[in-house]
């Protein structure tokens, strides 16, 4: 190898054509090795041999690499003059030669005549500009001998020159030059025939029975090869496809476009505007359009946007392609053609102008992206009998059959999603269970994620087939990452409102649980609108219209909206829960459903009454499942006959009787002397009982009406009706003994100074705490020991007392 320092000898045509030739087999030699930094040298020694002055991206580092390489071919190929007989130093300086030609050919060595190089031989630059055009004709000779076989395959789809990571992103971010529609369609069918290459390749290696190709190395080739059809991809106007189906439907355009012009004769590439040509068009004001002969394929320059000025294939011509493809599919190839059958002229003008063939049919029928081998299902696709490989409606049996099972397991895999959020709202508290529902519509994103991956890149399927899955799996990842987005208002609006600070605040915790419910719905609308627009559904218009006719819908539906609001009310303020028994306006019942129109109740007949929820949200709402304590309140009236001190003897009794209650709360106890009725003197009663649940309080209610019953009894009173007694008779009158006892036991009290009367003496009230049994001797599970109440939910302390509690009397 020659010093890495050491000028390249350019003094005369020989010293330039040997020191190209020299250096270039030494690429050769380093590339068998692998040994990249001395590719990487020799490449760049090399390419001062050649004059890129009048090559289209002459300075770009692909460009330079390809010129190296069809100059290489096309001299292993040529018959050279001896030596002796090409101008040396001494010949050229004392002759005074601008330039030579290798006899019979157009390869011209010219001298520079100006600049930093000035006096150098180089191969010129119209040579340069149009050796691979030069190659085309001469490719089809054999090598001559010592020529390096194969230099051009080695480096163009195999290593690459510089196959170090620096070469490989310049490689991946080369653009396609889009400057001109010469220069776009040349470089669409350059690049699309290098990924074909390169998949042929690796295909063909990965085949044999040597197994040549490693997994990782035909991976690594299939990133080349994508990469190709992604810059291919770069020279379409996809702005007409849906931004979530523009790789699928972009790789699958070039495949039928290259498909078209592998069964067309190429043009004339001079025929085509290039840069000259476009300059001009637009000086004269006019649009730069370019149609492939005799088709609708249209390049054209953008009129707007980032690219503005560049040129594409027309957002047409995508869209037809499909239509395109399907008309000339069962024609041959431009290969298979005679001359006068229609076989181009003009090939040799081109960078690439060989066909892929059945490169589409390749494509759609193999499973993976590019290269089948690299797939982890081509060795399970392989072993299937033949007739799996038949295409039904642009999909083979192995890809339906693919499909098919991944659409079950992904509903499946969202059955058991949609289960395991039940079970969470069930089972955990209400803060737990809302950051955790959040992970739900995640993990649903994540399975219709892999379900098209599998079927695009694993199934590799295409078409109408997948488009309507990537818009389904679209569609679905929109609504969960909508749903995620809304349930993340909704923790932290739970969050907010279990703070410490928030207890006694219900108010403003509902205020902030509607107002985060709110803005995630604000979110989630903001999200499906965003994924919409990826598919091509844009909703913004119909948002608008929903705006201007909205009035006229809303007027119509009024009483549904006032409905939903009501139902929106009752969800954030909460009067009532399912199960909860209430009463609104003068009906009462317990609460079954509350849905977004109306709320279900069971009434007390058992029958179920449907309210509006616009209705109900208004209504004078009593919660009786809130309640800790229920009221026992009622008149008792007793006979005139009655005197005061037996009325103050049962008024005692019935009040030590309440204390003695162990299912009657104490604190508020009220039983009095509440005035003269008009057939008794009436004797007030209102104590709440220690429950909140019906049945019990009417036990407790019962149990203590029995013992003010005894009471009564016990003090030689009775209880007066309203009804007029006529004695026709002498009248016994009252029990005398009784009323003497009751009169005796009340002078025994004053005498003691224990007169319960305003109030018992928390001395007497101590003793009798408790005492009787409840339920009564007797009764099942009888304990008489005092039960604190169950209230179905905590009251809050915000939440009023009953107006109606009193201070112990």
């Amino acid at each position: 190898m020659l010093a890495p320092l050491q000028a390249a000898d350019t003094s005369s045509p020989r010293d330039t054509l040997h020191g190209f030739l020299g250096i270039a087999s030494e690429m050769y030699a380093a590339g068998e090795k692998r040994e990249w930094e001395d590719i990487l040298q020799l490449r760049n020694r090399a390419v001062r041999f050649l004059d890129f002055s009048e090559t289209v991206n002459g300075l770009g580092w692909d460009e330079q690499n390809m010129r190296v390489l069809y100059l290489k071919e096309v001299l292993d190929r040529l018959a050279l003059p001896p030596w002796d007989d090409i101008p040396g130093a001494g010949e050229a300086e004392t002759v005074g030669i601008g330039s030579w030609r290798i006899p019979g050919t157009l390869i011209e060595i010219a001298r520079i005549e100006d600049g930093d190089r000035q006096g150098e031989f180089v191969f010129a630059a119209g040579t340069v500009a149009d050796v691979h055009a030069i190659y085309r004709q001469v490719e089809d000779l054999p090598y001559q001998p010592g020529a390096t076989e194969g230099f051009l395959d080695m480096f163009r789809t195999g290593l690459h020159v510089g196959d170090s990571l620096a070469s490989r992103i310049r490689e991946r971010l080369r653009p396609v030059d889009d400057s001109s529609p010469r220069a776009l369609l040349d470089g669409f069918l350059a690049n699309a025939n290098a990924a074909y290459r390169i998949v042929m390749q690796a295909d063909t290696a990965m085949r044999s029975q040597s197994h040549s190709l490693s997994l990782s190395q035909a991976r690594e080739m299939e990133a080349e090869a994508r990469s190709m059809i992604d810059r291919a991809v770069a020279t379409l106007d996809l702005s007409g496809v849906p931004v979530a189906m523009r790789a699928d439907v972009g790789t699958e355009t070039v495949l039928m476009l290259k498909e078209i012009f592998d069964r067309a004769p190429l043009p004339a590439l001079q025929s085509i505007p290039g840069p000259r040509q476009v300059d001009r068009l637009r000086d004269q004001g006019e649009s730069v359009r370019w149609n492939f002969p005799n088709t609708d394929i249209v390049i054209a320059e953008l009129t707007e946007g980032p690219d503005a000025g560049l040129f594409r294939f027309s957002a047409a011509t995508v869209e037809r392609v499909v239509a395109d493809y399907a008309r000339v599919s069962d024609l041959p190839y431009r290969g298979e053609l005679d001359e006068t059958g229609g076989q181009s002229r003009f090939l040799e003008q081109y960078q690439s102008a060989e066909i892929s063939p059945e490169f589409f049919q390749y494509y759609i029928a193999t499973p993976g992206s590019m290269i089948p081998a690299a797939s982890r299902v081509s060795l399970l696709i392989e072993r299937l009998p033949p007739a799996f490989s038949t295409v039904y409606l642009e999909q083979t049996v192995w890809q339906w059959l693919g499909i098919l099972i991944a659409l079950l397991a992904l509903i499946a895999a969202l059955i058991i999603v949609h289960q395991i959020g039940r079970w969470i709202t069930a089972n955990s508290p209400v803060l737990s269970a809302s950051w955790l529902l959040i992970l739900l519509p995640l993990v649903s994103v994540g399975v219709v994620t892999l379900l098209r991956d599998f079927v695009d890149l694993s199934m590799n399927a295409t078409g109408a087939v997948l488009a309507s899955i990537i818009t389904l799996c679209e569609i679905l990842v929109t609504l969960f990452l909508a749903q995620a987005v809304f349930r993340v208002g909704v923790a932290i609006s739970e969050t907010i409102a279990s703070l410490p600070q928030m207890k006694g605040h219900e108010f403003d915790a509902n205020l902030i649980r509607v107002a985060a419910r709110a803005l995630g719905l604000v979110a989630a609308v903001a999200v499906t609108v965003n994924g919409f627009k990826d598919l091509g559904l844009d909703v913004l218009p119909l948002i608008a219209g929903l705006g201007v006719g909205g009035l006229a819908v809303a007027l119509a539906v009024r009483p549904t909206l006032e409905n939903m609001i009501g139902g929106l009310i009752i969800y954030a303020d909460k009067p009532v829960k399912v199960g909860d028994f209430c009463t609104f306006g003068d009906r009462k019942g317990t609460v079954e459903s509350i849905g977004l129109r109306s709320t279900r109740i069971r009434a007390l007949d058992r029958s179920i009454i449907t309210v509006p929820n616009s209705v109900f949200v208004d209504m004078e709402i009593v919660n009786f499942a809130r309640c800790d304590t229920l009221l026992i309140s009622n008149v008792i009236g007793l006979r005139y006959e009655t005197s005061m001190e037996q009325l103050r003897n049962v008024i005692a009794k019935m009040r030590l009787i309440c204390f003695a209650h162990p299912k009657i709360e104490t604190d508020t106890l009220r039983v009095r002397f509440a005035g003269f009725g008009p057939s008794s003197l009436d004797i007030s009663v209102r104590v709440y009982a220690l429950t909140n649940e019906w049945n019990e309080f009417y036990a407790i209610q019962e149990d203590l009406f029995f013992r003010f019953a005894e009471a009564i009894e016990a003090a030689g009173s009775s209880v007066a009706f309203p009804s007029t007694t006529v004695y026709l008779g002498e009248d016994a009158g009252l029990d005398k003994d009784r009323k003497r006892r009751a009169e005796e036991e009340v002078a025994a009290w004053r005498e003691a100074n224990e007169l319960p009367f305003p109030f018992i003496p928390e001395t007497v009230a101590s003793e009798v705490i408790d005492t009787l049994d409840f339920p009564p001797e007797g009764s099942p599970g009888a304990s008489g020991k005092r039960a604190t109440p169950r209230s179905a939910e905590p009251v809050g302390e915000d939440e009023e007392e009953p107006p109606d509690k009193a201070p112990r009397e």
